[in-house]
């Protein structure tokens, strides 16, 4: 005679799998920031309507600024590089108005002046030093 088992075999399978998946999302969430010491810095630009905040700042070189635009409502604006140090390219965000992310890697050093051209009196100046 057979003996039934007490729990059935699908419950079990599904306890070893979940075990097995929060195993995964540890050894991930561990692995996180290690991989986030090697990323280049950050600063944050933020777009209100017609201005950006803040309109000044410095960076080192090979800092990513990213530009954020508000995630509730706004006017439309985009970032456009207006001068720029010799050899750093050029460059122009799409116009948006909601929950939009433009980002660029600034690697020479120097002054960038940055504009909206959907609104003249909106504008930034960034300043890019060599590493220390």
């Amino acid at each position: 005679m057979r003996r039934r088992r007490a729990t059935p075999r699908w419950s079990t399978m599904g306890v070893r799998a979940f075990a097995g998946i929060a195993v995964a999302a540890t050894a991930v969430a561990a692995a996180l920031p290690a991989q986030a010491a090697d990323d280049p810095p950050r600063k944050v630009v933020r777009i209100y309507d017609n201005f950006y905040s803040p309109d000044e700042m410095k960076v080192n070189r090979d800092t990513v600024v990213v530009w954020k635009w508000p995630n509730d409502f706004g006017d439309v604006h985009d970032v456009k590089l207006k001068t720029k140090p010799k050899g750093a390219k050029r460059f122009h965000s799409d116009p948006a108005s909601v929950g939009y992310k433009f980002k660029r890697k600034l690697t020479v050093a120097g002054k960038y002046h940055i504009v909206c051209t959907l609104h003249e009196e909106m504008e930034m100046d960034i300043t890019v030093r060599k590493r220390a």
